[in-house]
């Protein structure tokens, strides 16, 4: 009796083990352990740049709701999309079926990011910090969608373009700049965003870098009292006063932490 008591423990014990060797385990931006019983075959996306990462790994035939945005390339246009503006829809979330949502930490309301949370569905919360960081969660969503070598190549890819998309500038004399978010009131960064690694790619040095925020309002005194040579906007037609600063108007794709960042990168390094 002993015996076949002891065969049992040790069958439910390999049976166990088995079971924790399949599940897939990666830590989100912010460090909380997402895991997942077998590879994720359906899911929602909801910031634009956790789509086009799907895209970069080649699995974006497993989103059944993507975030809606303007400039998503051809081949993601087909995908259904979920506003996010205002608050999530739900209802057509739950609807989906997910067995995986990537959220936005910071870009998605708290309302729906703890609604999520709380409704058991995996979920991978995007927050890059770093340029890196982008890197590293192809890597992760690799492992996430089950195909661990195309995360990996996805990143090393996006790595050795980003280094390579300023390197015909990488000898040119460093010039200052203004990133100008929103015009009125003047919105810029500080030091705590990722964009400043773009702005160091292209020779240009962030005039507000000191300032220990992310995003913040700046008065018009400030900005009047602060000297630069180059001022970049998302605005077209945008004009300065003074003739003698540049003034560089960048596409979207570099202000989302994802991978089409590189093409907003190169934009910029051509214009300067």
């Amino acid at each position: 009796m002993n015996r076949l008591l002891d065969q049992v423990i040790l069958l439910l014990f390999l049976l166990l083990s088995g079971l924790a060797q399949a599940q897939i385990r990666v830590q989100d931006d912010l460090g909380r352990t997402v895991t997942l019983p077998s590879p994720a075959a359906r899911i929602v996306t909801l910031a634009p740049h956790a789509t086009e990462m799907l895209l970069a790994i080649q699995a974006e035939k497993k989103i059944v709701l993507a975030a809606s945005f303007f400039d998503y390339p051809d081949a993601m246009k087909h995908i259904p999309t979920i506003s996010t503006l205002g608050g999530l829809d739900r209802e057509r979330l739950l609807m989906s079926q997910p067995d995986l949502v990537i959220a936005w930490a910071s870009g998605n309301h708290p309302g729906d990011m703890q609604w999520l949370k709380e409704s058991g569905i995996p979920l991978f919360l995007s927050e890059p910090k770093k340029l890196e960081t982008i890197a590293d969660t192809l890597e992760k969503l690799g492992k996430l969608v089950g195909t661990p070598e195309r995360g990996k190549q996805a990143a090393h890819l996006f790595s050795r373009k980003l280094q390579a998309a300023c390197a015909q500038r990488s000898d040119a004399p460093r010039k200052t700049a203004y990133y100008e978010i929103w015009p009125s009131p003047p919105m810029t960064i500080g030091g705590r965003h990722w964009l400043n690694e773009v702005l160091e790619l292209a020779r240009l040095h962030n005039v507000f870098a000191k300032v220990p925020r992310a995003v913040f309002t700046v008065s018009a005194e400030s900005l009047l009292s602060t000297p630069y040579q180059v001022l970049i906007t998302s605005q077209p037609g945008t004009e300065h006063p003074d003739p003698s600063i540049e003034i560089i108007t960048v596409v979207p794709a570099v202000t989302r932490p994802g991978p089409r960042i590189v093409e907003g990168v190169e934009q910029l390094c051509r214009q300067l």
